[in-house]
């Protein structure tokens, strides 16, 4: 093994791949124990299967390990076993597991196959097996020592992970954003709406005012006065404006109140009392502004928001083809190996 990475260390392999064998180990490393687990010994009941191939209790086992760490480091203190419970961390890791297994299973699909050559160049120049700028069969036998783990155990993990990051760059590369939904969307994200408010001292008046006007939909300000309501005009805001805005600490919004105010068109009447600081309110749509999506896609001023958008859609295709290959894969659980799952 040794020896065979010498032979190949001189060789480089791609920027990103380097790249991101070099963010497994920098940032990932410490969770090589729950990544690459204690080997030896009887194999564990399967907690799920995946087109035969099964997931151990080790296998969630680590994976589950791997998340706590990184929700501590988040949080930056050690969980409480409420906490743990709260954010279950069992059924993300088992889900992520499963994703995980049903991405590998499609390497031939994609034709991807990792070679040893290359996996052995790319461990040979990882940072956590460096010394003195080059490879270090001491580090690399002490870490394996340290991590109760053999080459081979390891060699396979990694090679795991490098196929299925493979596939996520061929199946997110092949979404492609155009224009027309990138104008749209930006659109809806920065419209504008401006509105009228007749508030109410009791719920009764308002429920009053608002059937008439939802049937007659006439006269709002005038109407509004003879049920003892007070008018209050709105002018122009972006949803953001408006949280930013007096009038939204004046009349305490609510995410309710927001999201009806953003999906109503302009002249329409919301069919709904909101419970406000002074009141009720009864809200009038007026207008409804979409800006014009100035200078195109790629400008300089929109270049950042645009390469954004294309990543959030491309995770969103990533994610939908995965759900849609797992819909697909014939994957089942085993309740009774789960049930003993505890990993606290």
């Amino acid at each position: 093994m040794l020896d065979f990475l010498r032979r190949f260390y001189a060789h480089t392999a791609g920027k990103i791949i380097t790249i991101l064998v070099g963010l497994l180990f920098i940032v990932g490393f410490s969770f090589l124990p729950y990544i690459m687990g204690a080997g030896g010994g009887v194999s564990p009941s399967d907690v799920a299967v995946v087109a035969g191939k099964g997931i151990s209790l080790n296998d969630l086992n680590r994976y589950y390990g791997k998340l706590e760490n990184e929700y501590e480091r988040l949080y930056g203190n050690k969980l409480t076993r409420k906490e743990l419970s709260t954010l279950n961390l069992t059924g993300s890791a088992l889900s992520s597991l499963i994703a995980d297994k049903v991405l590998e299973l499609k390497a031939p699909v994609f034709g991807i196959e990792v070679s040893n050559g290359f996996i052995a160049r790319n461990i040979a120049s990882a940072p956590a097996f460096q010394k003195n700028g080059k490879f270090s069969g001491k580090l690399f036998k002490a870490d394996m020592l340290d991590n109760h783990m053999t080459p081979a155990a390891f060699e396979k993990n990694f090679k795991n992970e490098i196929t299925r990051e493979y596939i996520k760059r061929v199946v997110e590369e092949s979404f492609s954003v155009v224009d027309t939904q990138f104008i749209n969307d930006y659109k809806i994200k920065n419209k504008s709406v401006s509105f009228k408010i007749a508030v109410f001292k009791t719920k009764n008046k308002a429920n009053k005012f608002l059937k008439r006007e939802v049937l007659f939909n006439k006269d709002f300000s005038g109407i509004a006065k003879k049920y003892g309501g007070g008018i209050v005009a709105v002018p122009l805001f972006t949803e953001a404006g408006i949280i930013k805005s007096f009038y939204f600490k004046k009349y305490r919004f609510n995410i309710d109140m927001l999201k009806s105010i953003f999906s109503f068109g302009r002249n329409n009447v919301i069919n709904e009392v909101f419970p406000v600081k002074s009141g009720y309110a009864v809200i009038k749509i007026l207008k409804v502004y979409f800006p014009r999506y100035v200078s195109g896609m790629l400008s300089k001023a929109n270049n950042k928001e645009s390469e954004m958008y294309a990543f959030q859609k491309e995770q969103e295709f990533l994610d939908y083809y995965v759900d849609y290959l797992e819909s697909k894969s014939n994957v089942k659980i085993n309740k009774n190996a789960l049930s003993s799952f505890h990993p606290y």
